[in-house]
């Protein structure tokens, strides 16, 4: 935090300084704000709007001269110096105003009569209880194995349930105090929000404890003889106290876990919760279906109008088919008009025939003419039958270039005719090159030279010509479709045959060895004959 100052002189301009605050008052309020404990501050500025008279210490006599020096450890160190009540709550400043006045009242040189020795032991343990108290370690130490604080928690009933906030208020109260940090969150009532009750446990689980236990160490470090057995001393009371510190931090949690099960605010919240998720589903649930309503009517709607659209569709090719088909008759009448009076005019000009023997083939070419000629042709050669020259002269360009363009189609579908047969054939002798044993031979050689060989059909004739007893001048042609013949469904039953007649083959010649076999003595004179190969 800054703080800008202006200082005005008659000598400069006014300048800015920076003031940074400092001191153990700014350093006390900094640690208040951020929850943070100053270890160095005496604990007695929290009593000091509460002073002590002696009339709050108590004075145990019979409690005191019962003590003796040597079980000091084990004594109340508050009773003794007459402050039961305040305990934990006693100030460092409390401690010392009591001790003084236990002196004044225990001094053995002050007692005019009765035992000396019982009050030396007594006055010993006002010393004890004093040194223990009057520093913020020692009282720290004795303060978390207090005797009269009680480690007991309530356990998880119906009873402590209804009675929550009077069972775990004073619970949590009480554990408090080992906060380190200060400004302890309450229990609270149900009248907090959730994000309160979140706060407290929050605060809670992860509760950080000033609780230790040096106090309870069972070996003496002082009463070593030497630096090593010192270490070890040290070596097992730092053990004791981190198991006691984590068995204190397991009930703290355990604490919390009970208070948390017992609360009827996280059950209220609980409920809510439920409450608000199962409406919140049940409006999602209601939104999906008002949404798969409205794709519903939807979908009805866009197969509505697609329903429409193609049956104005399909009326529209309806009528467009009926425009066209009544445009077709229309133009048919006018083509068979044109044709019957084309017809009649060529007929009335004896069909342009001086021969009655010519006069049939002139009748047909006149029906392939008028097959052949448009309407706006028909029309043309009609407009024109009024002038016999012109009509004639028109008639025998159109009939001539008709019968040539007849005679063009017809050779170039004789043309095709001829070189399909002549394919055929050609596919018909190279499929009877192939023998039986060829086929075989060309099945091998197409194992024996896969797809991806170069050149691999000139060498599969090659191989063929090389290997084949009957035909010896295949070429690539040939093998190309000789192979797709085989890979076709004829192929398969060729192939199957071949394949049955091999076998075939292979039985008739082991027939014939075994009747060699026979003729020449047996199996006997072949292994003889095999032990003198194998010798020669």
């Amino acid at each position: 935090m800054t703080v800008s100052v202006d200082v005005k002189t008659s000598f400069a301009e006014p300048a800015t300084l920076n003031v940074y605050p400092y001191g153990p008052a700014f350093f006390k309020y900094q640690c208040m704000r951020y929850d943070m404990v100053n270890q160095n501050v005496d604990d007695s500025s929290e009593s000091e709007s509460e002073e002590l008279s002696e009339n709050d210490i108590e004075l145990d006599l019979k409690y005191v001269k019962s003590l003796e020096s040597k079980d000091w450890k084990d004594q109340d160190h508050y009773r003794v110096l007459g402050l039961p009540n305040l305990r934990v709550k006693a100030s460092v400043k409390d401690i010392k105003k009591a001790y003084k006045f236990m002196v004044l009242k225990c001094h053995p040189d002050k007692a005019s009569q009765g035992n000396t020795k019982v009050d030396e032991e007594a006055f010993t343990c006002i010393q004890k209880a004093y040194e223990q108290l009057c520093t913020v370690e020692g009282k720290r130490a004795y303060d978390s194995v207090d005797p009269e604080f009680d480690d007991d928690l309530p356990n998880v009933t119906e009873h402590n349930k209804q009675n929550f906030y009077d069972v775990f208020g004073k619970v949590m109260e009480k554990n408090a105090q080992w906060s380190i940090q200060k400004n302890v969150p309450k229990l609270g009532d149900e009248s907090d929000s959730i994000d309160k009750v979140n706060d407290f446990y929050n605060f809670w689980y992860d509760f950080k404890s000033w609780r230790e236990y040096s106090y309870l160490d069972e070996e003496e470090r002082e009463k070593a003889e030497c630096k090593e057995e010192r270490r070890y001393i040290d070596k097992l009371n730092k053990q004791e106290r981190l198991r006691r510190k984590k068995e204190e931090m397991t009930r703290i949690h355990e604490l919390v876990n009970r208070c948390y099960a017992c609360d009827p605010r996280i059950r209220a919240f609980n409920e809510e919760r439920k409450r608000r998720k199962a409406e919140a589903k049940l409006a999602k649930q209601e939104a999906y279906k008002k949404e798969q309503e409205t794709l519903r009517l939807q979908k009805e709607e866009n197969e509505r109008i697609a329903k429409e659209q193609e049956a104005q569709r399909l009326q529209e090719a309806k009528e467009k088919a009926e425009i066209e088909k009544k445009e077709r008759q229309k133009q048919n009448k006018l083509l068979k008009q044109e044709r019957k009076k084309l017809r009649d005019n060529v007929k009335n000009h004896n069909y342009f025939c001086a021969d009655e023997d010519n006069l049939v083939k002139s009748m047909e070419n006149l029906d392939l003419l008028l097959q052949s000629l448009s309407l706006q042709d028909l029309k043309h050669l009609n407009g024109a039958s009024q002038d016999s020259e012109k009509f004639t002269l028109l008639y025998q360009n159109q009939l001539n270039s008709n019968l040539a363009e007849q005679e063009n189609k017809t050779k170039e579908h004789l043309m095709k005719a001829k070189q399909s047969q002549e394919t055929h054939k050609e596919q018909t002798n190279s499929a009877d090159k192939f023998t039986t044993s060829d086929i075989a031979l060309l099945v091998k050689a197409v194992k024996i030279y896969p797809p991806g060989t170069v050149n691999r059909w000139n060498t599969i004739a090659d191989y063929m010509n090389l290997h084949s007893t009957v035909y010896k001048s295949y070429d690539s042609k040939d093998i190309i479709t000789k192979v797709k013949n085989l890979q076709s469904k004829e192929g398969d039953d060729l192939k199957s045959k071949i394949n049955k007649q091999a076998y075939e083959n292979f039985e008739k010649a082991q027939k014939l060895r075994i009747d060699e076999v026979k003729a020449g003595g047996g199996i006997s004179n072949i292994l003889i004959m095999h032990t003198h190969c194998r010798v020669l």
